[in-house]
């Protein structure tokens, strides 16, 4: 007899079940701010995309991309006769295109950030496309396309992607600190000598307060003590109290545990 919490092979995909492959993610880096990131036990660090004050970072690194291009032509083509007279209007019109999956029970959350992202309004040069380890330098890009896919034989939460990007331009340098050992305890702050406050700051992985709680008290269902010592943020943000535990915090925030 077939124990009860398995999922059966002929079960419809159900959010919220199945087993997470993001498990794997000892610690994946982050992204502190545009130019700022560390790759922790990744080969690079994550890319991500931002437009202006907003910030999307990809939950693991770069799996699969595809850089295109193709000239836009001027061509006059002689009635009878057996050659064209053309001239290059534009000589590369770049395509870059990131395929790749969004692991574990957070890929609903993270497609719908990513969307979020791709569908707002970005100024004439473009977004900014950070990928570290692929891309020496910062692609000012429009996104033209995506597509997000879960296959119906697939029994985790994951959804595949691809994203196809117009490049505008490409910016500065990006510096791609691979190999560095990531901190004991990343994003914590020193307390000063006197001072008792821990401040924690929220990175990727540990964004809502069941998370923060796990890390720092070995137990997420003590996201109520990081509610009450957080309830001037939690108020400012309007969070309906079912969802103060799953809330996730912008990358930055200082949450007080």
């Amino acid at each position: 007899m077939a124990r009860p919490d398995r999922i059966r092979r002929n079960d419809p995909w159900q959010d919220g079940r199945g087993e997470d492959p993001a498990k794997y993610l000892i610690h994946p880096g982050d992204v502190r701010q545009p130019g700022k990131h560390r790759p922790g036990n990744l080969r690079h660090a994550r890319p991500y995309i931002v437009n202006g004050s907003q910030m999307y970072v990809f939950p693991i690194g770069t799996e699969g991309f595809r850089r295109s291009g193709q000239a836009t032509l001027g061509l006059h083509h002689h009635i009878g006769g057996h050659y064209v007279i053309g001239r290059a209007m534009h000589r590369d019109e770049a395509r870059i295109e990131l395929r790749g999956t969004l692991p574990g029970v957070t890929a609903k959350q993270n497609m719908i950030e990513c969307i979020t992202m791709l569908t707002s309004i970005a100024p004439r040069e473009g977004m900014h496309l950070y990928v570290p380890g692929v891309f020496g330098q910062v692609q000012n890009v429009l996104p033209e396309s995506w597509d997000f896919n879960h296959d119906p034989e697939d029994r985790t939460h994951s959804i595949d992607f691809t994203i196809t990007f117009v490049r505008s331009s490409t910016g500065k340098k990006v510096t791609d600190p691979h190999g560095a050992e990531p901190p004991p305890q990343p994003g914590v702050k020193k307390a000063h000598r006197g001072n008792p406050a821990r401040v924690f700051i929220v990175q990727e992985g540990y964004r809502t307060f069941q998370a923060i709680a796990a890390f720092k008290y070995h137990n997420s269902g003590q996201w109520l003590k990081l509610a009450n010592q957080n309830q001037t943020l939690v108020r400012r943000a309007h969070i309906p109290l079912h969802k103060v535990p799953t809330h996730r915090w912008p990358l930055g925030t200082k949450i007080h545990w």
